[in-house]
């Protein structure tokens, strides 16, 4: 778009040389304001971005096909492919926030995001290396629950460096927190202090934290990330609570699908969020 300085000329010529400043910086606010605009579109519409966020639509896709055959079809080749499904979201996901994290000049929301993925994705692969094994029954609660809890606390602080903070209502976010600790201080008056309730009290509380820490910065405006974490939320409510009283249950493997999705839009929303640096 060609720069409109006419009104700046005019008065050049007349020799006003005030009157040409104020205009000429106006006319430039204008013009570098609308140059960005036009930069950020050809950005969120650039090839790279349409095959990552293409590649993760394709994963979502998937878990919804994968949820419904195993509420549908439990089979363990399901639960496996969903297990595999995890793992690719994972680290594909923090492998591609890397790239936008170098890409935009070093944004640091974006490596917190990534670093929270990829922990994740790591410490998903070494529980699915010991359910090979036939270590089902050492899975939980152990080490590799500190890195899951460790990275959805992760994920809470990119979100807390990466989006503006917005005033939400302080009784609905105590009552989200109400919420998220009442379950477990449940298992832990009924079933006593456990190392399996100790470890369920510390992913409602990361869980919990992870939707007070996204709502009070702004992701009701940003729909996909605040929908991939409520999914992979409700995923990781769900999971030691399974682990502790309904491992046999047929259906809860399910969730596995809701932390492929999650991570889906969780990258989608991130990517497509992005702006990439610019250089003078």
């Amino acid at each position: 778009m060609k720069p409109r300085f006419s009104g700046a000329l005019f008065f050049i010529r007349g020799k006003n040389y005030l009157k040409f400043f104020t205009i000429f910086f106006a006319d430039y606010r204008e013009n570098l304001w609308m140059d960005t605009s036009e930069f950020t579109a050809g950005h969120r519409n650039s090839p790279a971005l349409k095959l990552i966020t293409g590649f993760f639509w394709i994963i979502l896709g998937a878990a919804v096909l994968l949820a419904l055959m195993i509420l549908l079809l439990p089979d363990k080749l399901f639960l496996a492919l969903s297990n595999y499904l995890q793992i690719i979201a994972a680290i594909a996901g923090a492998l591609v926030l890397l790239y936008v994290w170098h890409r935009d000049g070093g944004p640091e929301y974006l490596l917190y995001a990534a670093g929270a993925l990829g922990l994740w994705g790591i410490s998903n692969i070494v529980w699915y290396i010991n359910i090979l094994m036939g270590l089902r029954n050492e899975v939980f609660p152990s080490l590799i629950d500190m890195g899951i809890i460790a990275s959805i606390m992760i994920l809470s602080i990119a979100i807390q460096k990466g989006f503006p903070r917005k005033q939400i209502a302080p009784h609905i976010l105590l009552g989200i927190l109400i919420l998220s600790l009442a379950i477990p201080v449940g298992v832990l008056v009924t079933t006593g202090i456990s190392a399996a309730a100790l470890v369920t009290l510390l992913y409602f509380f990361a869980c919990g934290s992870l939707v007070i820490t996204g709502l009070n910065h702004s992701l009701s405006e940003h729909p996909k990330i605040l929908a991939g974490i409520l999914l992979f939320v409700i995923a990781f409510l769900i999971y030691p609570l399974r682990e502790m009283f309904l491992i046999a249950n047929p259906v809860l493997p399910v969730i596995g699908t809701f932390v492929a999705a999650g991570f889906s839009l969780i990258v989608i929303g991130l990517v497509s969020n992005s702006t990439p640096a610019t250089t003078a």
